[in-house]
């Protein structure tokens, strides 16, 4: 973990290299930063009863560290609040994803579209172009609409229209790579003495709670139920963060891995023109983002390989029994060899490491969407939302936001890398989100 501390390698690699090492195990005891014991679950079946089965109640917290009394919007995210009431908050945003509330968050996608088709028309066309910036923009603008009924001018026509922009000037850098971003990691992940010290101040966004507009958006929906205005800042703070950032990762990665795959893109290309044809033109709506499946098959297929997060971690609330370490040894509970996990134990889920495992996928380092063209569960090999009740909320939103500006990208444009220097990418080990080291640079042609 010292490589990690150091900034050398991210937490992921790190827990990789350790899920590599050991083949014949299911899991494996380690020590993480400042000598805290933890495991490394390898095991399909261990993983699925952590995050879904008998096992989940016994290690349901995440292990986070916020200061609840220093960060008290941060803690009304329910992947970071713990206890029962993670359940509480977590049933408060549910109903906002239902597939009819994704009707009528539509309109505010599709808005975004038609202005980020307008931006890269007459701002990016010829030009190399950082596709992480491009898509924080956009899926800022996303949310701003959807969650505020607010314009938050990321997608201007010029950059005299965006000065005044506080989404931009406050949120476009929030999750870059920095000495600063690794302190917040490590912070996050390991220290709680830490996590008390450092805070982040939420004054301008409940400045913008308080200015929301209109009725078609996710804050009057959850007002009509949500009692205290610092409880509707709470849910603000979450879908804010959660809204724009993974999306913009996810459309970013998407838009690197189809410019170094160009029969992939030009088969999402084929694609949205035959759904565009039998639609009327339209892509933007329910009907055809639904008949978009290679275009989802490609973006669940770049978060595999791009995981936003890229382990899971647990924390031990209840003591219980794992089976042996050793697959050739008798499992029933009570044998010779089961161990006894003790309070407070962190449980590491190797997200990336499972996803890049060989006998779970075949040439696992190569972009293939056809991997999710088949419609058989995946069970706990793919995680990229999670999994079981803590699983991600908001997939349906993340989905149809990023598959909407990926194919309003490619029906006018084709992309290629602008630097093939920079393939394959670097990932940052300075971030608790996935993010790319050097950036991601590409450049566009007109089709």
């Amino acid at each position: 973990m010292a490589s990690f501390a150091l900034g050398q390698r991210s937490y992921g690699e790190v827990y990789e290299q350790i899920y590599r090492q050991h083949p014949e195990l299911r899991y494996v005891g380690f020590y993480r930063l400042f000598n805290e014991p933890a495991i490394l679950v390898r095991d399909q079946r261990l993983v699925r009863e952590v995050l879904v089965g008998s096992s989940f109640l016994n290690c349901a917290d995440n292990a986070v560290n916020v200061d609840a009394q220093r960060d008290v919007l941060a803690t009304c995210n329910p992947f970071i609040a713990s206890g029962d009431r993670w359940r509480i908050l977590r049933a408060d945003l549910v109903p906002l994803f239902t597939p009819s509330r994704l009707r009528q968050t539509l309109p505010h996608v599709a808005a975004a579209c038609q202005q980020l088709q307008e931006f890269v028309g007459r701002r990016l066309t010829g030009e190399r172009f950082e596709a992480k910036a491009l898509a924080t923009r956009y899926t800022l603008q996303v949310i701003a609409s959807a969650v505020f009924g607010l314009d938050a001018h990321c997608l201007c026509y010029d950059e005299d229209q965006e000065k005044g922009s506080q989404w931009l000037q406050r949120l476009l850098p929030l999750f870059q790579p920095s000495a600063w971003s690794l302190l917040e990691t490590i912070a996050l992940l390991h220290s709680s003495r830490l996590a008390n010290i450092l805070q982040h101040r939420w004054d301008w966004l409940c400045a913008l709670v308080r200015a929301r507009s209109g009725a078609n958006n996710f804050l009057h929906w959850l007002g009509d139920k949500q009692g205290e205005q610092g409880d509707l800042a709470g849910h603000a703070t979450t879908l804010l963060l959660e809204g724009y950032e993974t999306s913009a990762m996810l459309l970013a990665f998407a838009l690197y891995e189809l410019s170094r795959n160009e029969s992939a893109q030009r088969r999402v290309q084929t694609e949205l023109e035959e759904v565009a044809q039998r639609h009327g033109g339209l892509l933007v709506g329910h009907a055809a983002l639904a008949e978009l499946r290679y275009a989802e098959a490609a973006l669940l297929e770049t978060l595999r390989l791009h995981p936003a997060m890229q382990a899971l971690q647990k924390r031990c609330t209840k003591s219980f029994t794992l089976p042996p370490q050793r697959s050739d040894t008798d499992t029933a509970v009570g044998s010779h060899g089961s161990i006894q996990v003790a309070l407070g134990t962190v449980l590491v889920l190797p997200v990336q490491a499972i996803h890049m495992d060989p006998n779970l996928y075949s040439d696992p380092l190569k972009f293939q969407p056809e991997r999710f063209m088949d419609t058989s569960p995946m069970g706990c090999r793919f995680l990229g939302f999670g999994a079981g009740p803590r699983m991600c909320p908001g997939m349906r939103l993340g989905l149809a936001q990023t598959k909407a500006a990926l194919v309003t990208l490619l029906r006018d444009y084709s992309f290629s890398l602008a630097d093939q220097a920079q393939d394959p990418v670097q990932v940052s080990p300075l971030t608790f989100l996935t993010a790319s080291k050097h950036g991601i640079w590409l450049q566009l042609q007109k089709r």
